[in-house]
C-alpha cells in the first residue's frame, strides 16, 4: 500500500511510501517503515474500527512490536529451577520414569528445558497437590524491540544479571501437566503471552520448521533428525493468531499431527492460517498408521522419521482427484470408522447412537416451544463438546451470558452452586476447571444484524479456531430494516426474506468455514398448543429445514419433555 495508516506523516518523501505489504493468502501485514504487523483481522480492527470481535478469551497477548502489550510473565529463577529439579530432586522419580517410557533423552530434554514441579488443582470439589511435568514457552530478544525486552527483563527477577543486554531470552509461559492426569493441564501465568514450546532452539538461519502436535512429538522428532521443530501450544485445538507473525520467516513449514481425525482437521485447517503453498503434511503411510499415531510413537516403533518428513505432501487442492489420491484416506477411514464419525455427546448417549454426533460442514437447526428448555439442552450439549476438546462460540442474542454461564456451572458442577459454594474451595476449584474448557462467547446481545455476527463468527474461526457455533436465536438477528435495503435495494420485504438470506449465509458458512452450526428457531404459532411440533412448525419458509443437515424438535406433551429428530441428512436415521 502506498500509504501506511500506522506510520507517522511521510512528509510527501518518496522513501517513506509503498512500506506496507499485505500477504494475498492470509492478509497479515507489515510496514517496512513502522514495523506495525499483525494479522488481516488485526487490520481491519484498526482502520475500519471492528470493536464488535468482542469474544472471550484472549487477554494480554503482543502481535509485532508495535502491538506489545505488558504481559504477565513467570518467576523467571523458580521457572529454571523446574529443570534441575526434574534430574536432581528424589521426589521427581515418578517424572523420571514417566519420561522414559517416552524415549527422550536426557540432553533433549534438558535443551528443550522440559522440568518438574507440584502444582495444586482442582479435583472434584477440592485443590489437590499433584507432581507435574512443566514445558516453558521462551521468548527471544529478537521477538520483540529491544527496550521493550528489556524494559521485560528489567521487571523479571533475575539475580545474577547486572546488564540488562545480555540476557537473549526469557520464559514467557509454562505448560503444567499432571502426570497422573493427562487432561489436567495449566497454562502459567493466567493470561500470559501465547508461545511455542521449543522456540528457544529454532536456529536464527533456519528456513524451515516441523510443528508438532504435542510436546514429546516435538522433542522426538528434534532427537531422531535433529530438524528444528517446535509444538502447538494447544494440541490440535488451536493455533492462536498471535504466534503466526513468529512463523513468516520460513519458507517450508512441516505440520506433523496426530494421524487421527481431529489431528488431521487440525492440519487442514491450520494450513489455511500458515498459507498453504509453503506448508507441507506429515502423515505415515495407510499401512503404518496403527503403528504411528503420533512422532513420539513412530519413534518408539522405530520407524525413520526422516523418511516420513521426506515424504510429507502439500494440501491436495487439485478439483478433480484419482483414486490414488484418495486411497491412504479411504483406508483410513475403513479402519478406523469410529473416528470418522461426528462429535459424541456424552449426556446424550441415546441421540449421539441416532445422529451419529455432530460433523464439521454441517448446520443444525433446533426449535420447541418458549420455556421447553432448548437453552438448557444446547448448554450441556456444548459442555460435552467442550469438555472433548472442540472449540464452542456461543451466540446467545435473548440469554445474557452471564445468565448462560451461571446454567453452564451448575450443569458442570452436578450440584446446586449454593451447595458447592458452602465448601470452602468448591466454588473456586469448579470455576477453575470451568476456566479450562474451549468456550467462547460473543459480546451481542439482542438484535443484532446478521452480517455482524457472521463477522465475529469468522473471526472466532480465524483467531480462535473455533469449531462449533451455536445461535439462539435467529429471529433476534432479523430485525432491522437495513438489511431489506441492502439485498433489494429498498422494495417490498418481509421477515420470511430476510430469514432465507440469512439462512443461506450461515449455510454457505458452514461449508466454506468447515464448522457446525447449531440454529435455534423458535417455532411459529400453532392453532392447538397441545399438538406436537411437526416439521412446518419452524417458523419461517420451507427453506428453514431444507437446508439444514439436521432437524431436532423438543417436544413437551403430558408434563414429559422428548427430543425428535426429524432429519438427519448423514445417516437418515429418525
Amino acid at each position: 500500500m502506498k500509504h501506511c495508516p500506522f506510520c507517522h506523516d511521510t512528509k510527501g518523501k518518496l522513501d517513506n511510501l509503498w512500506k506496507l505489504y499485505i500477504g494475498i493468502e492470509g492478509g497479515a501485514f507489515y510496514c517496512h517503515r513502522c514495523e506495525a504487523q499483525g494479522s488481516w483481522y488485526d487490520f481491519k480492527r484498526k482502520v475500519g474500527g471492528h470493536d464488535h470481535y468482542q469474544i472471550k478469551p484472549p487477554t494480554n497477548s503482543y502481535n509485532g512490536k508495535n502491538s506489545f502489550t505488558s504481559p504477565n510473565i513467570p518467576d523467571q529463577v523458580l521457572a529454571r529451577s523446574y529443570i534441575s529439579r526434574l534430574f536432581n530432586s528424589p521426589s521427581a522419580s515418578k517424572a523420571q520414569d514417566f519420561l522414559k517410557k517416552r524415549g527422550i533423552s536426557k540432553e533433549v530434554l534438558q535443551s528443550y528445558g522440559v522440568g518438574s514441579s507440584v502444582y495444586k488443582f482442582p479435583v472434584g470439589s477440592e485443590y489437590k497437590s499433584l507432581e507435574c511435568l512443566t514445558f516453558p514457552w521462551y521468548l527471544l530478544r529478537s521477538d520483540m524491540s529491544s527496550d521493550e525486552f528489556d524494559g521485560l527483563v528489567s521487571r523479571s527477577n533475575f539475580s545474577n544479571v547486572s546488564n540488562v543486554a545480555e540476557v537473549e531470552s526469557l520464559v514467557s509461559r509454562i505448560k503444567v501437566r499432571a502426570i497422573d492426569y493427562k487432561s489436567l493441564q495449566r497454562l502459567e501465568p493466567a493470561g500470559g503471552l501465547w508461545g511455542l514450546f521449543g522456540w528457544h532452539t529454532i536456529p536464527s538461519s533456519a528456513n524451515q520448521i516441523v510443528i508438532t502436535e504435542g510436546e514429546f512429538d516435538a522433542m522426538a522428532v528434534y532427537q531422531e533428525t535433529k530438524y528444528p521443530t517446535v509444538s502447538l501450544p494447544n494440541g490440535c485445538r488451536n493455533l492462536p493468531v498471535e504466534i503466526i507473525s513468529l512463523l513468516e520467516r520460513f519458507e517450508i513449514i512441516y505440520l506433523w499431527m496426530d494421524n487421527d481425525q481431529p489431528g488431521q482437521e487440525g492440519a487442514a485447517k491450520f494450513a489455511k492460517k500458515l498459507g498453504e503453498r509453503r506448508v507441507r503434511i506429515v502423515r505415515p503411510r495407510a499401512e503404518e498408521s496403527s503403528k504411528c499415531k503420533d512422532a513420539n510413537e513412530a519413534m518408539l516403533n522405530g520407524k525413520n522419521l526422516m523418511e516420513m518428513i521426506e515424504a510429507a505432501q502439500p494440501i491436495q487442492r487439485e478439483d478433480i482427484l484419482m483414486f490414488s489420491d484418495l486411497k491412504d484416506k479411504v483406508m483410513h477411514e475403513i479402519q478406523n470408522p469410529d473416528e470418522y464419525v461426528g462429535k459424541a455427546l456424552q449426556s446424550f448417549p441415546l441421540l449421539t447412537k441416532i445422529i451419529k454426533g455432530f460433523r464439521p460442514g454441517e448446520l443444525s437447526v433446533f426449535t420447541g416451544g418458549t420455556g421447553v428448555g432448548k437453552t438448557t439442552m444446547l448448554s450441556q450439549m456444548s459442555l460435552d463438546l467442550a469438555k472433548a476438546g472442540t472449540n464452542v462460540l456461543w451466540g446467545s442474542f435473548e440469554v445474557q451470558n452471564t445468565r448462560l454461564i451461571k446454567k453452564m456451572l451448575h450443569q458442570f458442577g452436578r450440584k446446586p452452586l449454593t451447595e458447592i459454594s458452602k465448601k470452602q474451595q468448591g466454588l473456586p476449584a469448579l470455576m477453575e476447571r470451568f476456566s479450562q474448557l474451549p468456550l467462547l462467547f460473543m459480546s451481542f446481545h439482542g438484535g443484532t444484524e446478521v452480517d455482524l455476527v457472521l463477522e465475529a463468527m469468522d473471526y472466532a474461526v480465524y483467531a480462535n479456531d473455533a469449531s462449533h457455533i451455536i445461535l439462539d436465536n435467529l429471529q433476534f438477528m432479523i430485525s432491522s430494516s437495513s438489511t431489506s435495503n441492502k439485498y433489494l435495494g429498498g422494495l417490498a420485504w418481509n421477515k420470511f426474506d430476510a430469514q432465507d438470506v440469512a439462512m443461506e449465509k450461515f449455510r454457505k458458512f458452514a461449508t466454506e468455514r468447515n464448522v457446525h452450526i447449531t440454529l435455534v428457531i423458535h417455532p411459529r404459532k400453532e392453532q392447538d398448543e397441545r399438538m406436537p411440533l411437526t416439521m412446518t412448525s419452524v417458523f419461517g419458509s420451507a427453506k428453514m429445514t431444507q437446508e439444514a443437515d439436521l432437524v431436532f424438535i423438543l417436544q413437551r406433551a403430558g408434563g414429559k419433555k422428548s427430543i425428535e429428530v426429524k432429519k438427519n441428512r448423514y445417516d437418515g436415521t429418525v
